[in-house]
């Protein structure tokens, strides 16, 4: 990965923490959430080639927190869904299963965040058609296995990308025209909608979208 293309990197991570962090006020728009996947996907697949092109680099090291903050996040969300919906349902023993804490996430070694985080993901999974009323949908579940693909590509350990259509695009450079074209022409366009309707997310949005040098 060159100077420009560590820069570029640098300004996709921010921007999906940036969208990350507002994630409830996107996530029941459907087209949004399959962009935002997809969007995941990229960074994951720029983060899993540069890693086979030059495995000494560390220039996402100190991203790792950014993405951790955001899967937390999300992971923490849908727990207290999925334990609200266990107490309707006078479950215990799916309470058990999916109950996360921040604190819990925060300070356990980067390689047990998978272990604590794939549980929440199977059951949601499992139990997706009785969470339709609770607005759980399998894109916000997606999302939340892309960041922790994320995630753990970012530690060293990266999981098996879903993403079939992403499989045969190899080539950084053309991973990286993938991503610009994504935000420029849709992500980019999909954010109008929220000057309006929020001018807070929407300017901690396009702060992020900008390359610092």
């Amino acid at each position: 990965m060159n100077t420009n293309q560590n820069k570029h990197l640098r300004m996709y991570l921010n921007t999906q923490a940036a969208l990350d962090n507002h994630t409830n006020k996107w996530n029941t728009l459907p087209i949004m959430v399959a962009k935002k996947n997809e969007y995941d996907e990229l960074i994951q697949r720029i983060i899993g080639q540069n890693e086979k092109t030059n495995p000494a680099s560390k220039g996402v090291t100190e991203s790792k927190e950014m993405v951790r903050n955001g899967l937390i996040g999300k992971a923490v969300s849908l727990s207290g869904t999925m334990q609200a919906f266990a107490a309707v349902n006078d479950d215990p023993a799916l309470a058990e299963k999916v109950t996360l804490n921040k604190s819990d996430l925060t300070r356990c070694r980067e390689t047990d965040v998978e272990a604590m985080v794939v549980p929440l993901i199977t059951e949601a999974r499992n139990h997706i058609e009785a969470l339709a009323d609770y607005q759980v949908t399998e894109d916000m579940i997606l999302e939340i296995e892309t960041s922790l693909d994320n995630f753990m590509a970012l530690i060293g350990q990266p999981r098996t990308i879903r993403n079939k259509a992403f499989v045969a695009k190899t080539v950084l450079s053309d991973l990286f025209d993938q991503a610009d074209d994504l935000l420029k022409n849709q992500l980019d366009k999909l954010m109008i909608r929220y000057s309006i309707t929020d001018n807070d997310f929407y300017e901690e949005y396009t702060r992020a979208r900008v390359i610092v040098d």
